[in-house]
């Protein structure tokens, strides 16, 4: 609650000079004006002024309830800084120099990705590096000790790259990126994934409703078309033995009226059917030299029809 309270804080700095700000839906309601149409601020100009506010708050602003320590002195200023400052060269401890990108990973959010045959899956996208390839990870084999899951960290700008902790309780990690698979996500940043999956989701929904609805239809359809054929079935006296002893005359017959219902089919069309340019202008093979030939032409059935 005291960070989600300093949100409001933050914001109460510059909200009464930006334009575009959220207002409640009661105003929109009484006539007011749609805050999005006043929208100026890009996310690189809104970054820029949290940026801006956080420095003026280390560097100037005054903590007026800070619990001071007896030894502190009475003209150190209570200000964030300054009382970190003076921490350093007063108050006990070891502080340990990292680089900029291992802090940066450090702080970023984390979740529980499951592992499968295809990758790492988090937020429904897919991921794959090099070290789980060496690992065996994505093969189904007993021999092969493969976790279920594996502690990530992910920049909610960048839903490219991932970082697998593949130790517990240490910072070291891998780098894995999307694979061809979540293709469909590369450049996105998390808050665009999410967004476009949640239109998927009712997209497939919808779709969903559809299909079912024309299943249904189908079936009405298949179930007309069955009716229809066994009443119009031809009644037999023969024995099942004759039936059966005649079923492949009665197949060849029926073949033979199928092929002669095509057959006219055909003729009232009156449709040309055109061959190839390869196979009607075989003019153009006496011009081409062996080499041309063979590439053009290229016979099949010796490499086809040779032992292994």
């Amino acid at each position: 609650p005291v960070v989600e309270r300093y949100f409001k804080t933050m914001q109460a700095k510059f909200k009464p000079f930006a334009p575009g700000v959220v207002t409640g839906v009661k105003e929109k309601k009484k006539g007011g004006r749609d805050y999005r149409l006043d929208a100026s601020l890009t996310i690189s100009d809104f970054t820029k002024i949290m940026i801006n506010s956080i420095l003026m708050h280390n560097n100037t602003h005054q903590l007026k309830n800070y619990d001071r320590d007896s030894d502190m002195p009475s003209d150190l200023p209570a200000v964030p800084l300054q009382l970190w400052n003076w921490g350093i060269q007063n108050r006990t401890g070891k502080l340990r120099s990292v680089s900029e990108k291992s802090l940066h990973i450090a702080l970023l959010p984390r979740k529980k990705g499951t592992l499968s045959d295809l990758g790492i899956k988090l937020f429904g996208n897919y991921y794959i590096c090099a070290e789980i390839r060496e690992q065996g990870w994505l093969h189904r084999k007993n021999a092969v000790n493969r976790p279920k899951s594996l502690v990530v960290a992910y920049d909610p700008i960048d839903a490219n790259t991932l970082y697998v902790f593949y130790e517990k309780d240490s910072l070291k990690y891998w780098q894995a990126h999307l694979s061809d698979r979540s293709r469909e996500f590369r450049g996105y940043s998390f808050w665009e994934v999410w967004q476009i999956q949640q239109e998927q989701k009712k997209t497939f929904a919808t779709q969903e409703t559809n299909s079912s609805l024309a299943l249904e239809e189908l079936e009405r359809e298949n179930e007309k078309i069955i009716q229809k054929a066994i009443k119009s079935k031809t009644k037999t006296f023969q024995t099942k033995t004759a039936q059966l002893a005649n079923i492949n005359d009665n197949r060849r017959k029926a073949k033979d009226e199928e092929r002669q219902s095509r057959q006219k089919n055909k003729s009232r069309t009156g449709k040309i059917i055109q061959l190839p340019k390869t196979i009607t202008k075989e003019q153009n093979k006496s011009q081409l030299s062996d080499e041309e030939l063979v590439l053009k032409y290229p016979i099949y059935h010796n490499i086809l029809s040779d032992d292994d």
